[in-house]
């Protein structure tokens, strides 16, 4: 789901703020990053801004920042792809390495080119922590990362179906065939990517039922894991 006038300028003050302080981190104890991942239809990024919205109330210093579209914006600054064409990647994978072509030199025409510096960007945000990573793989390729605490949302078909008709307001076929197509998508780019099943509750920290618990309540949740995690 795309959050309209989700990026605003004072977001991107922080992000810029944020970025040059953790130039000067301490790289032997970076501050702490979550990962977030969910079955399509869950909130991740309502939760997202909850969590950072208490991280930001509760501690000075280094604001958190979410990072989600911002890692396909680095990522084509570094290749010279545009946006477009790297989303058009991940939204047809059953002709992802004949898209590249498109775009790639024959003779260098591999998924694998992208996703490698795709790879380099998240970690490189993880790294320097006080972030909310949402989405693109981030909990596979940053499982070795001792200051990520990774999170996981899933909730009953019927609570994602309702969801979606209401936000994209489509009848109940559209919302199936919406969330069928939707879920494909992701679980083939991330297996492509980053890791065979991003389901496996054995990534995670937290697996988090949507359905049965508020936004503030799991921002609450994984606060309290942080705490614990990291002192």
């Amino acid at each position: 789901m795309v959050l309209k006038n989700f990026w605003t300028p004072q977001i991107e003050a922080k992000l810029h703020a944020w970025h040059q302080m953790q130039q000067v981190a301490n790289i032997e104890k970076p501050a702490p990053c979550f990962t977030i991942a969910r079955e399509f239809g869950c909130q991740a990024y309502p939760l997202a801004e909850e969590l950072t919205r208490r991280l930001n109330a509760r501690v000075a210093g280094d604001p958190w920042v979410i990072i989600g579209r911002q890692i396909l914006d680095e990522v084509a600054r570094l290749t010279g792809y545009t946006v477009e064409q790297i989303e058009k990647s991940q939204d047809t994978p059953s002709a992802l390495k004949a898209i590249f072509a498109m775009f790639l030199d024959p003779s260098t025409a591999e998924e694998t080119e992208v996703f490698t510096h795709m790879r380099t960007v998240i970690r490189g945000f993880a790294r320097r922590g006080n972030c909310v990573l949402v989405g693109r793989g981030a909990t596979c390729v940053t499982q070795d990362l001792p200051n990520c605490i990774h999170l996981r949302l899933v909730a009953p078909y019927q609570f994602r179906l309702e969801k979606i008709m209401r936000t994209h307001s489509l009848n109940e076929t559209e919302a199936r065939r919406f969330i069928d197509l939707h879920q494909q998508q992701r679980d083939d780019f991330v297996r492509r990517f980053a890791c065979d099943n991003i389901d496996d509750a054995m990534l995670y920290h937290l697996v988090i039922n949507n359905s049965r618990i508020s936004i503030e309540d799991m921002a609450a949740l994984a606060e309290f894991w942080m705490i614990r995690h990291t002192t």
